[in-house]
């Protein structure tokens, strides 16, 4: 990024807010005309662009604002309205037509103003969240710290565990700012399944507040681990590698094998 640095940060959005403040004090006169652009939809882009076109109905946001970029960037819970805003501008999405952009754009003055009230929007998603929570308070799923800067989560019986939940979790846990990585435990029929993974804004190099988590080669992991490992997941971004099949290793002789073969996983 070629961001400068007065104004940097761990988001998109937080950028242009810190964009908009310091032309409020007068400093980058030069881009009184420039115009804001963006090649694809997601929370962190819809934002940003917002607060850069109109920044005075953006700056009395700009907590609400950071909280749905972070939620939707890194798939964190900073606050029970960022995520909900998050899930409401998700909603809203559609790569395939301009419309969904300007839609989304047309209905953020409301959202930031009133986000309870667009339930219609986010209420599938939060559902989905509150039960992940629910699961991990009770015992149908955990967030625990596993070894080195690894987490490890037990997968509940439903699936995967919602992104947000684990980084509530390891906030509780005072976790947050020391994990690099998150190993995904599902045991099923008496064998596992694991997804490996970065911690949630592991896959941004520079950062402002986060500490940053070294790169891994998914691949060379994925063969130190041996058979039945391949690279990949389903974690986007921030994915390493995965069991291409269900195995015998239960998790603590897993989570000893990846520090083996992740530098990035070690204290």
């Amino acid at each position: 990024s070629e961001t400068p640095d007065d104004i940097y940060a761990d988001t998109s959005t937080e950028i242009a807010l810190n964009l908009a403040r310091a032309r409020a004090a007068g400093r980058y006169e030069e881009l009184d005309d420039a115009i804001a652009v963006n090649n694809h939809f997601d929370v962190d882009g819809v934002l940003s662009a917002w607060a850069c076109c109109d920044p005075d109905a953006a700056l009395p946001h700009a907590e609400l604002l950071a909280d749905a970029a972070a939620a939707g960037d890194f798939g964190e819970w900073p606050s029970d309205d960022g995520v909900k805003l998050c899930l409401a501008v998700e909603a809203l999405e559609d790569e395939t037509a301009d419309e969904g952009y300007s839609a989304a754009l047309a209905a953020l003055p409301g959202l930031v103003e009133d986000v309870d009230a667009r339930a219609d929007l986010w209420g599938d998603g939060w559902e989905s969240i509150r039960d992940g929570w629910e699961a991990v308070g009770d015992g149908g799923a955990s967030v625990d710290d596993g070894a080195g800067r690894i987490a490890l989560v037990y997968e509940p019986a439903f699936g995967r565990l919602p992104a947000p939940v684990v980084h509530r979790a390891l906030r509780d846990l005072g976790l947050e700012d020391y994990c690099a990585r998150v190993l995904r435990a599902a045991f099923h029929c008496g064998q596992w399944r694991y997804e490996y993974e970065k911690i949630g804004h592991g896959w941004v190099s520079r950062l402002a507040k986060r500490r940053p988590a070294a790169p891994a080669d998914g691949k060379a992991v994925a063969v130190a681990l041996g058979d039945g490992w391949e690279a990949g997941g389903s974690g986007g971004l921030i994915k390493i590698c995965r069991t291409a099949r269900a195995v015998d290793a239960a998790p603590p002789a897993v989570l000893d094998a990846l520090l083996r073969a992740d530098e990035g996983a070690r204290g």
